[in-house]
């Protein structure tokens, strides 16, 4: 009985400790698909997205919106739900928003854009404000635009011209 008593004084005074990465994400399987489709439809002006850009900017998109307050990652959240079901309401598809082809994604965010219906226009803004600060704050889109990173200062650039 002494041996039982002092295991459980032992594990009781002595817990094993288990230290655990936390790294917060916000996004839900389903959303997932939905920020890549909407990356490509924001951003592809000729030649498509990489599946490994996609993927890596969705976790940039997911990191960034995990460290906001609870209340704006419920709101974003659902906003992605609502553009899961816009091709029903703007183009009248019956088709989630993620498995629509490209050419049908772009119009349903046109309309979003342009719709009478306030809060499809602020889902619109909200999103496309968000990912456009984290898509071209990667410097290999800056480089492809034409930014010339940190030699930027303009006496550098108007002797480049002159």
């Amino acid at each position: 009985a002494g041996s039982l008593r002092s295991s459980i004084l032992h594990r009781v005074s002595h817990p094993r400790l288990h230290v655990k990465d936390f790294q917060r994400t916000t996004l839900r399987p389903r959303h997932r698909p939905v920020i890549a489709k909407l990356a490509e439809a924001y951003f592809t002006d000729g030649d498509p997205l990489s599946p490994g850009r996609l993927s890596a900017f969705t976790d940039e998109v997911d990191a960034a919106i995990s460290n906001a307050s609870k209340t704006l990652r419920f709101g974003l959240r659902l906003m992605l739900d609502a553009v899961r079901f816009a091709p029903i309401f703007m183009i009248g598809r019956f088709r989630w928003f993620e498995d629509l082809p490209l050419d049908d994604r772009v119009r349903v965010l046109v309309r979003m854009e342009h719709s009478s219906v306030m809060n499809f226009t602020i889902i619109f803004v909200a999103w496309k404000t968000l990912m456009a600060m984290i898509f071209f704050e990667d410097d290999e889109t800056l480089r492809d635009m034409g930014y010339p990173g940190p030699e930027r200062a303009r006496y550098k650039l108007a002797l480049a011209k002159g």
